[in-house]
């Protein structure tokens, strides 16, 4: 097998890639606070241009993701000269412990932040004791 040979495997092999990643959906990793209160769990994502519809959260029991979209900002009746912020999408996936209470879990989207509010089982819950 000459030159040839393996430069036609070399480009097959790299437009077979080439069309592999381009169907392939890239996730960008949203930055995260967690904090704990008294009553639950507080989860803050950082998911800048994404919109309150384009967002969604999910709880099983020892699970929470959640994932968001960003379209394109230029119109439809536009001619597009630079490109580079283009559509992305957020997926971050969290583990859960089983002091969850899955039934009311909040969700908020404001200013590029979404905050969702992870309230705990009674029995996670702190108990204030009063002193005699």
């Amino acid at each position: 097998m000459g030159n040839n040979g393996k430069e036609s495997v070399i480009r097959r092999g790299n437009s077979a890639l080439a069309r592999r990643s381009e169907t392939m959906e890239r996730f960008i990793t949203p930055v995260a606070d967690i904090y704990e209160t008294a009553d639950a769990f507080v989860v803050k994502l950082d998911m800048p241009g994404a919109t309150k519809d384009s967002i969604s959260v999910g709880v099983e029991p020892g699970n929470l993701t959640a994932k968001g979209v960003v379209g394109e900002y230029h119109g439809q009746n536009s001619d597009l000269l630079l490109g580079e912020i283009g559509r992305r999408s957020y997926y971050r996936e969290f583990n859960l412990t089983e002091g969850i209470d899955h039934k009311d879990v909040e969700a908020e989207f404001e200013d590029g932040v979404l905050t969702i509010r992870l309230p705990k089982s009674e029995k996670m819950r702190t108990k204030e004791i009063p002193i005699k």
